[in-house]
This record gives C-alpha cells, structure tokens and sequence, in this order.
C-alpha cells in the first residue's frame, strides 16, 4: 500500500519465489504504488504495477525482465540509449541477455532482443554484453549526445553449450515447463489448460505428437507401433505398472493427475541406456517443484474432482505437495438411478515432501495410492442376454530419493522402493446367440516389487561426461484364475448338444531383476557430440542375460538447424506380472529384441517457425505370443469369447517419417501442424500383418487464439487412415431335428481397413480474477461435426427359405458429438 515502485517490486519477487530482474535506474523516480495482489497471478500484480510507468516486463521461463516501452528522452541535459542484441550468424534476437554500462548499471533484452538505458550523461560509454550460451562480446564505445537517444547492434556468437544441456536424443518431446535442457516443450502447461482434452488425462495430451496413437476412450498409448506394453512409464524415476483407471474399459484415465506434474519427457525416438527393458518409447513424468506461499487448486469435470495443494516450508528448504482425485460416474449413475446396474469408480491420491539437507543433499519422500471399482450388471451398455460383473484394482507405491552433489562436476541419486499391484475380476455372462453361450470368470492377481537404484554423473571436463547406474528389483507374483464356457457342439450322430470346458491356473512365481549401465559423452569437435552406452540386464524368470549397445549424436549444421542419429538395441523382457493365464499362458517367453535407427532434424525458422523431421526404422525378433480378439470390440471376459484366436509372429518392423511444424511465440495465435508416414507390422506364418493400430497416413491441426487475456479459443483437427479390420462370416449346418448350428469363420487377418477417422474438437475457455484467486472455466465440444468414426465391424446373418445371408454392419463406434465441461480455481 503506497509503497515505492522499487521496493513493491522487491516484496513481489519475494512472496512469489520468481526471478525478478531489474535495472532501479529504469524506474522513474518518485512514483509510488498500490496492489492489493496477495491472491492474483505475477503477471496481474505486475501489470498493476507498472500501469503508467512506461515499462513493461517480458518473461522467459521462471527469469522476468522489467524494460521499457519506449525510448524517450525525458531528462534534461542527458541523452539515451537504445539498441539490440542479435546473433552474429543468423541475425536473430537474443532474449535475456544482460548489458551492462561501465558504471555498474544493467539491463536485459526482451524477446526481440532489445534494450534502453535512459538519463546518461553525454559523451562516450562503454558497455559490455552476456548471455547464456553465447561467448561473451567485448566492451564496446558509445557516444551520448544530449538530448538525443543513440543506438547501437551488439552481435554475439553462439557459444559451445555444455554436455548436460546438450539434447542428442531424437524423436524427443517435452510437455508442460520442468523437462530436461535441451528438450523444446512441444506442449505446455497453458496449451494443456486451453486445448480440448477430455478427462484432463496427461496420456490424453500426448496423443498430438507425431507416431502417438490411441483410441477415443483408451489412454493406453501405441509409439511408432509399439503396444502400450513396450512403452516405459515412470514418476519421479520410479517404473509405473498398469498405470491406467478403468482397465475393463482399455484403461480410460492415467492414475497420474496432470496437474500435479512439473514436466513430461517422451522419448519416441532411439533412446539411452539409462532407459531400459522397453523397445518402443518412455515416458518420463516429474512432479511439480512447490515455490513460494502455499496454494491450493481445486478442479471439477464432468468426470472428476481434484484437490491439490502445495507449498514451502524452512525458509524454502523443504517443500510440500499433495493431491486427491476422485472419479464421480459412480454417483451419476446413482442420481440415474443405475448405480446397480453400471457402477465405475476410481480414486487417486499422491503426496511429496523434499528437504534440503545443507548445500549438497535433497531427500525426497513420496507415495501413489490408485484404486479402481467397477460393476455391470444387465446394462444396456452391452449387448448381452445376462451380466453380472464386478472387478477392483489397486495399486500402492513409496519410494525415497537422495539426491547428492559432492563436488561441482559430481552428483549422485540414489532411490529405493516398493510397489503393489492387486486385481480382482469376476461375474458371469450369457449371450444365446453367441459361442459359447456362457461364461463364467474368477481372476484374482498379485504383484510387488522392491527395489535399489542409484546413478553416478561425473562431468570430467567441457569436453567429457561419464554416467554409470545400476538397479535391482526383488519381484513377487500371484495368480489364481478360473474360467468355465459352455459351448454348443454337433455329435457324430447328428444330434446337438453342449460343451463345458474349464481352464485354471494357479501359481506364485518369483524372480528378480539386475541392470547395470554406463555411457560416455564426448564432443569430438566443436559441432559434434556423440554418447556411446552399453546396458545389461538380467531377469531370472526367463533366465534372460541381455546386451544392449547404443550410440546417439548430436551435429549443429548452423545455429538455427541440427542432425540427430540414433543406432541401437533394446530388449523387453516378459514381465513376471504379464502372464495371460486367462488364455492359457502359464511359461514366460524370452526378451523380445528390437534394433532401431533414427534419424532427426531441427530447424528454426525467422519468426519463430519451428520444423522437426524424424525418420525411423525398427525391426523386431523373438517375438512373443499375442492373442486377439477378431471383433474388436470392447468385451466383459475378452479372453473366453469365440472370436479369440492366437498369433506367433517370427518378426516385426516399424516404419515411418514425421514432420511436425509450429509456431507458439505469437502473442494472440499459436499453431501447430504434424504430418506421419508409417507402418508397423508383424510377420506371421511367412506374411506380414498390419498391426492393430496401424495408420499409414496421420495428420494433426492446431490453433489457439487468445483475443484477450481473459478469452482463449482452441481447436484441434485429426485425421488418420482407417485402422485394420478382419472379416468373419457365419455358416449354417442344419441338422435333422429342425434346428441350426451356427459357426463363425474367419477371414484372413487384418485384410481389410475401417473408414478413415476424422474429428473436429474445440474448447472455449475464460479466466477471472477473483478477489481470492483464480478461477477458470471452459466448454469442450468434442467431434464437433458428428463424425461417425468406427472401432469394429460386426456382421450379422439371417437364415431363412434355406438360404444364408449375410451382411456388413457398423460394430463399435468411437466418440459422438459430446459437450463437457469443467473448472479450474487456484488461491
């Protein structure tokens, strides 16, 4: 309350834990302010408080700049100085650099590099000029003439930026702001906040990159052709498993909130030996760093309320963060008045705490509770004469982190933990017209893991760094399954009659899991840098010893373009949790082996066009079993229905180019466009089979316009080629006593290809603030054209004047136009 702009800014800086930088000889003199902005954003409070000051601020990631406006020289007998700072190569803008004059004052550029300095003394001033990543400019000479304002261009070379902060691997993205130097944030949080989502799923967020597929109502992810099997999931270092709610419905939410994540990195790409035991991808989630007061952010969506709150304690030593989330369909269906009859119900809570301990050591502490409940009982949802079905999912997870930095150029993390996974599923289901006719299913399952890891980083020079790591897991397993069908059968005799088989499996495998790895980054030249890594590993219940040699580089063609190349090995073991016993599956097979080659190019473009281009290319052998369900639809027992069959493929191979262009700097538009070109298939039996989401041609549209601070609209367009479909009829043998016999037969697989997919999705979105926060409201109107994107064909037969016919019908079908909506407030 009436405070000097200067010590208003100060108090600011302080209470909101930002990096505030300014010049106090910008400020004008004199001028006093007041903000009641304990509850308003930095960016409000600074508006506020710069309002008829001439200045304005600029940011750029977590550092804010105070410049500003204009370039007026308002002292008398004093001059000006004005000018900018730009690549000496390509000529582009450097945002935040730091200028300084010889007298001790500073000032740093906005974002199109440039900078002022009012009320200088006339005559001749030298300053100098910095920037991170840049060599350092020499000290130039600037003559002030009085009351004039002089200009002046400093030009910078890039600077050779340090081995940790060097991006290498390619097919790289990173999502909201905490991701790893180097990486470009291909989604940020805002961008996430505005687009249209449904479900606020960080899985959901992903399905815009280039060689990410997923289905309507599954977050499960494919990358580059890889099941979601293949792709590694981890938080805060630690491997997820299952990590989806609503698993009877293809897993249709993540059990991470996105809101309580800092950053996301996801590796499409040939990625390190630090990342082992998958083939495909990772995805590598870090939870939010609390900063500054505490806060508190509650959401609501049509399918979820969340409670989060975070915040810093001992001067910042120690910080806190903790969130609830709660699926609510359940009580819907209640207030429908079928909550007996279709009940699903999830939850989830995580929690963090971090301490500093002294300048070199942060202890960590964090635990994930999910749980899932599901009920179906004779629910129009499906089309069967009799459910009855209930499952219950869980999962727990703790773990501890040490972090430790003993000298500048060492550090070490060192995590243990366990986990637990159970799963109970059962009910019966009947069906008259189907084979067989019945079904009846007991699924309990268990899984824990107990584990070491720890990481060694040594950067032995600018030109060198070593990184060694090895982990051991300790794994325990259940499983006590029992299915019984009843099938109709035809005798010798002519004569019908019914089937009943039974399939169990009890057993209580163990095992465990031993890597180790290292690597070396080098920069054998100026615009080279090239990792050479070896991982092992080895699983004792496939009795698996795995070598995985991996090389990735890195060359700086100019500084607006780059070259990355990756060559290596992966192996994926069977997982002591993955047993399909409900198809029989009771011995683990071998690791699946996969050699990838990628190649990436980066370049940027003036004003602020960016281009990214990936090639790629895998080959897969010792493949595993897979079992599928010809239909392709959603089922309640998928692995006792008629149509499920096996393959064996010998090999795999994935292919493909993608190429994603974009421009998110403008201050009122934002775009984005992706094309893919792929393939992914499996040999079988000496033919190649597309994989089921094999998409050859796949195309991603995105604006974003903000005619306001307070409105923004968004849209988002995808298009991909129709998935693989396989054909089946029916054959009818009539028998003596009147009746028919009904059999299914399958055509060749995967032959066929569903309608092409398109959708159209917008969402509107309005902020307000209020006097105790911020509160955000927005409208998502999902295919809004009302596309007919088909999942499945079904066939149906009529029989009739001993005559058979059969026809072509639309099966499942994905999302129809859908309005939702949902809020977010923070104080």
């Amino acid at each position: 309350q009436d405070q000097p702009l200067e010590i208003a800014l100060i108090r600011l800086q302080q209470a909101a834990g930002v990096s505030l930088v300014f010049s106090p000889d910008l400020l004008p003199r004199g001028v006093r302010v007041s903000c009641p902005c304990a509850r308003a954003t930095v960016a409000q409070a600074l508006e506020r408080m710069l309002d008829g000051t001439g200045l304005d601020f600029v940011s750029r990631g977590s550092l804010i700049a105070i410049v500003p406006i204009g370039d007026e020289v308002d002292e008398p007998h004093q001059g000006a100085l004005g000018g900018r700072v730009v690549d000496a190569d390509a000529g582009d803008p450097i945002p935040n650099a730091l200028v300084r004059l010889a007298d001790g004052r500073a000032a740093l550029t906005s974002r199109n590099g440039s900078f002022f300095f009012r009320a200088l003394a006339p005559g001749r001033h030298a300053l100098g000029v910095t920037a991170l990543g840049w060599i350092q400019g020499s000290l130039h000479e600037v003559d002030i003439t009085e009351g004039d304002t002089s200009r002046v261009r400093l030009t910078l070379f890039r600077d050779v930026i340090p081995l940790p902060e060097l991006l290498i691997e390619p097919g790289t993205f990173g999502l909201l702001e905490d991701v790893p130097p180097g990486t470009a944030t291909a989604v940020t949080r805002e961008e996430t906040q505005i687009l249209p989502q449904l479900g606020e799923d960080v899985f959901r967020a992903m399905k815009s990159l280039p060689g990410v597929t997923s289905g309507d109502i599954s977050t499960r992810l494919t990358i580059r052709g890889g099941g979601d099997r293949e792709v590694l999931v981890r938080l805060d270092g630690l491997e997820l498993y299952r990590p989806y709610h609503v698993m009877d419905w293809d897993g249709a939410l993540g059990i991470v909130d996105i809101n309580v994540l800092g950053g996301v990195e996801v590796l499409t790409g040939g990625f390190g030996v630090e990342h082992g035991d998958r083939m495909a991808g990772v995805l590598d989630m870090t939870s939010r760093r609390p900063e500054g007061e505490a806060k508190t952010t509650l959401g609501l969506s049509v399918s979820n309320m969340t409670a989060i709150s975070r915040g810093t304690f001992e001067g910042a030593r120690g910080a806190w963060l903790f969130s609830v989330r709660r699926g609510f369909l359940d009580l819907l269906m209640d207030v429908a008045n079928e909550g007996r009859r279709l009940s699903p119900e999830y939850h989830d809570i995580f929690g963090k705490v971090s301490y500093e301990l002294g300048s070199s050591h942060r202890l960590s502490a964090r635990f994930l509770l999910a749980g899932d409940g599901f009920l179906l009982r004779n629910s129009e949802l499906v089309d069967l004469d009799e459910v009855d079905f209930e499952s219950d999912w869980n999962s727990r997870y703790g773990w501890l982190t040490w972090e430790a930095f003993p000298g500048p150029m060492v550090s070490v993390k060192t995590m243990g933990w366990f986990g637990e996974l159970d799963r109970r599923r059962g009910g019966t289901i009947g069906d008259a017209s189907d084979t067989p006719f019945r079904i009846s299913v007991s699924d309990r399952r268990d899984f824990s893991s107990v584990g070491l890891r720890s990481e060694l980083t040594i950067r032995a020079s600018d030109w060198a760094l070593f990184s060694l790591g090895a982990e051991g897991k300790r794994l325990e397993a259940g499983y006590e399954y029992l299915h019984r069908t009843w099938s109709p059968y035809v005798t010798p005799g002519n004569t019908r009659g019914v089937r009943e088989d039974t399939l169990s499996v009890v057993q209580d495998p163990t095992g465990s899991e031993l890597s180790g790895f290292g690597a070396l980054r080098a920069r054998p030249g100026r615009n080279w840098v090239v990792e050479a890594g070896l991982r092992y590993d080895q699983i004792s219940h496939t009795d698996d010893r795995d070598f995985a040699p991996r090389v990735t580089a890195t060359y700086e063609v100019s500084p607006r373009t780059n070259l990355r190349i990756s060559l290596g090995r992966y192996f994926q073991s069977h997982g002591l949790h993955e047993l399909d016993v409900g198809d029989g599956e009771t011995v683990y097979s071998p690791s699946e082996e996969s050699r990838q080659l990628a190649f990436g190019l980066d370049h940027r473009f003036p004003g602020g066009v960016g281009l990214r281009l990936e090639a790629y290319s895998r080959t897969l052998s010792a493949r595993r079993p897979m079992f599928l369900n010809v239909e392709q639809d959603l089922k309640v027992f998928p692995e006792a229905a008629g149509d499920r069959i096996r393959l064996d493929p010998d090999r795999g191979r994935s292919r493909g180019i993608e190429m994603l262009l974009e421009r998110k700097s403008g201050a009122r538009w934002a775009w984005a466009a992706s094309y893919v070109l792929a393939s992914a298939e499996d040999r079988v039996a000496g033919s190649w089979i597309p994989r089921g989401f094999d998409q050859r041609h796949a195309v991603t549209l995105q604006t974003i316009f903000n005619p306001s601070r307070e409105w923004t609209f968004s849209m988002e367009w995808r298009f991909h080629t129709g998935w693989p479909a396989t054909s089946w009829s029916w054959t009818v043998r009539p028998l003596d006593d009147g009746w028919n016999v009904w059999t299914q037969e399958v055509g060749p697989l995967r032959t066929l290809r569903l309608p092409a997919y398109h959708r159209l999705d917008i969402r509107i979105a309005r902020e307000a603030l209020l006097s105790g926060g911020q509160l955000q409201l927005f409208l998502d109107l999902f295919n809004v054209y009302n596309r007919n994107n088909l999942a499945s064909w079904d066939y149906s037969g009529s029989y009739e004047n001993g005559e058979l016919t059969v026809r072509r019908l639309n099966g499942q079908e994905f999302l129809p136009f859908l309005p939702t909506f949902g809020l977010r407030y923070e104080f």
